[in-house]
């Protein structure tokens, strides 16, 4: 029957109003804050949420955390000089390499602020979480001390469409407090969002991971909810202790600001 029809030129538009408030004016996925507070927060936005499970009591294991480390960031090291970058993005290791507080797998799970301060105070832990950071973010195609995509990106160092594991990552630099590599890899999503995701969010299944968005740091600061907190009134302001500011210390957005750690050699081989 259609087939029959003759072709008809231009098209038909129309709009309905629904009532519905503009994207720019709709509730945003706010951030959940550490699963130690005791807040019950869901994860994302949506009707799905994680069912979270603690890890076990009595602090975290910095050497078994260091052991395990160790030995996927030589894979990771091994990926980025021969350029096999497909092997980085099938691996799994999200779990140990950064930590949060409700991964699927409780063992690994950081359950308290003395667990984050443990392991970041091992100096070797530490460097070699930013570094991998640095190397999966490379992975995808992004230098995370430059604050920009690779401009000549070899075969395979390109997104994946995991926005979980990113989501993860995300989430693990907030805990950590690592703002320098959170906001480049916020950037990062930004970028992600505009052109490959063409404006949708990030997702696990039904899960909306969008959070990863809006982590502010520093959030011992915040309100427990993720965001700095908000304007006291007038009159209150008086009574309110303001952060201290080291002094010297420059915006996280100059250049003197850039993640520190291991370069990063990307030469094929």
């Amino acid at each position: 029957f259609y087939a029959r029809l003759p072709a008809m030129p231009g098209g038909l538009a129309w709009s309905i109003d629904t009532g519905a408030a503009p994207a720019s004016a709709r509730p945003k996925a706010t951030p959940r804050p550490p699963l130690w507070y005791g807040s019950g927060a869901k994860y994302g936005r949506g009707r799905a949420a994680n069912r979270v499970k603690k890890g076990a009591p009595g602090g975290v294991d910095v050497a078994r955390f260091k052991e395990q480390q160790a030995e996927t960031l030589q894979v990771f090291r091994d990926c980025c000089t021969t350029g096999r970058w497909s092997r980085l993005h099938r691996g799994h290791f999200d779990w140990w390499m950064f930590p949060i507080d409700d991964g699927s797998k409780p063992q690994w799970n950081i359950t308290s602020e003395d667990d984050v301060e443990e392991l970041k105070g091992d100096p070797e832990w530490l460097a070699n979480y930013r570094e991998a950071v640095q190397l999966a973010a490379l992975a995808w195609g992004w230098d995370v001390q430059r604050n920009c995509r690779v401009e000549s990106p070899e075969d395979g160092q390109a997104w994946t469409n995991w926005d979980v594991r990113l989501a993860k990552m995300c989430r693990s630099l907030f805990l950590f407090e690592e703002k320098d590599l959170l906001e480049s890899l916020q950037a990062f999503a930004r970028d992600l969002q505009a052109k490959e995701k063409q404006g949708k969010g990030f997702f696990y299944g039904m899960i909306c991971l969008d959070e990863l968005l809006y982590f502010e740091l520093p959030r011992r600061d915040t309100d427990q909810s993720g965001r700095a907190p908000r304007p006291q009134p007038v009159d209150q302001q008086a009574e309110v202790a303001l952060p201290a500011v080291e002094p010297g210390v420059e915006p996280a957005s100059k250049a003197a600001d850039a993640p520190t750690g291991p370069s990063v050699c990307c030469s094929s081989s």
